[in-house]
């Protein structure tokens, strides 16, 4: 399944549930890292982009290094896609990854 189904499908689920989707609001784009050096470059990156960052370290072996960027948007398919590829290839050039979407903080 391509990430545009994914995350179609997973907003769809979110419409059904009764989450209003029309408005724009903090969207939270999940990233590990398994290094505080590195969560730290992609954070001050993000930050850069016009992404509220937290950071935090988690009791997990692999990429113990959690890194939320939230942004303000309308929740559409294609603006999370494009945001979330967009942020997992920054992730990647400093050896982490994306982890998922979501709204967090509501």
């Amino acid at each position: 399944m391509s990430l545009f189904a994914e995350n179609l499908a997973i907003l769809q689920k979110m419409a059904s549930d009764g989450k209003d989707l029309t408005s724009p609001r903090s969207v939270d784009f999940c990233h590990v890292f398994p290094s505080k050096i590195a969560a730290d470059a992609f954070a001050q990156m993000a930050d850069a982009q016009g992404f509220a960052i937290v950071i935090d370290e988690v009791e997990r072996a692999m990429n113990p290094w959690d890194v939320t960027a939230s942004k303000e948007i309308a929740p559409t398919c294609e603006a999370i896609t494009e945001i979330e590829e967009s942020l997992d290839k920054l992730a990647r050039s400093h050896n982490g990854r994306a982890d998922g979407w979501g709204f967090f903080n509501v």
